[in-house]
């Protein structure tokens, strides 16, 4: 009976490459005959306390060892460095189909997702995703670097895209994810709409056409780009979407440089405010949500 040993080259190839190396078996068997027939003598003529069995076995198997040529030591290296190889080859096969990564190096790359969305990586950025879970009732991608997704619209799939510090959901939109800044992420919305919410937070900010925030490394909730108005003055646009007025507060606190605090912290806002004027909305909060808010001048 041959023996088949199969050389690891490459993947194309690895089931190709084969050569009948040694007729191991026969000859192993042969010598398996030959101490099977001698052990039989001993055992035939055995007579009950005159002669130990057990004893003349263990002498014999003393002096007459079954003994594998160098060549065949040799041969059954290259088998067991075969089986290493095929193990590892499945592995990482296994873990090519697990998770689908795709990468642009030193020029901007366009992949389209299994959904048929869009993706433009920048240079020295990546996205990775499940693709047995992608579309699956969500559409989860995660993210390092800067990349340009254009959504294909799917209410029973959101898609979420994920960075180390934070997330954007979305049902259908055009937006931009720039995660390559070590102390902040920035997302810039073209179209739709999306939700950017810092990392393990059920709420955030809700983006918009032409819109712009961003999220710096350790706060709660992302920030507003400023944009001008015509006639040159800085404009500010607010949007809450169900978010906690503590994080209100807070974010309308860091933006005027003031302390506002409140007994009801807990209840949800939904609205966008246009305004530079902070008493203007704090009496529209106070006003919709039936509260009291209180604001002090930075210590």
């Amino acid at each position: 009976m041959g023996v088949t040993v199969y050389i690891c080259s490459s993947s194309d190839n690895f089931f190709q490459n084969r050569i009948v190396v040694f007729d191991f078996f026969r000859s192993y068997n042969i010598i398996m005959e030959k101490e099977t027939k001698y052990l039989k003598f001993v055992v035939n003529f055995y007579t009950p306390e005159a002669f130990d069995t057990r004893k003349a076995i263990n002498a014999y198997k003393s002096t007459h060892r079954v003994r594998l040529n160098p060549w065949r030591r040799y041969a059954i290296g290259i088998a067991a460095m075969v089986a290493v190889c095929f193990i590892a080859g499945y592995f990482l096969m296994r873990e090519s189909h697990d998770t689908v990564r795709l990468t642009a190096y030193s020029d901007t790359a366009t992949y389209t997702l299994p959904d048929s969305s869009l993706v433009t990586i920048y240079p020295h950025s990546s996205l990775t995703y499940q693709p047995e879970q992608f579309g699956n009732g969500e559409r989860n991608v995660d993210m390092t670097g800067k990349v340009m997704f254009e959504v294909r619209s799917n209410p029973d799939a959101p898609f979420t895209a994920n960075t180390s510090n934070a997330y954007v959901r979305v049902l259908g939109t055009r937006f931009t994810v720039d995660d390559s800044h070590p102390d902040s992420i920035d997302v810039t919305v073209t179209s739709g709409r999306v939700l950017f919410s810092a990392k393990g937070a059920d709420t955030g900010v809700t983006l918009t056409k032409g819109m712009q925030a961003y999220l710096l490394t350790g706060d709660s909730i992302p920030h507003m780009v400023e944009h001008s108005a015509g006639d040159g003055r800085p404009t500010h646009r607010f949007i809450f979407d169900h978010t906690p007025l503590s994080l209100v507060l807070k974010a309308l606190s860091e933006h005027f440089h003031v302390v506002l605090t409140s007994p009801d912290s807990d209840k949800m806002l939904t609205a966008e405010f246009d305004t530079d004027n902070l008493d203007e909305i704090i009496m529209i909060i106070e006003k919709s949500l039936d509260v009291k808010i209180r604001k002090e001048d930075e210590s």
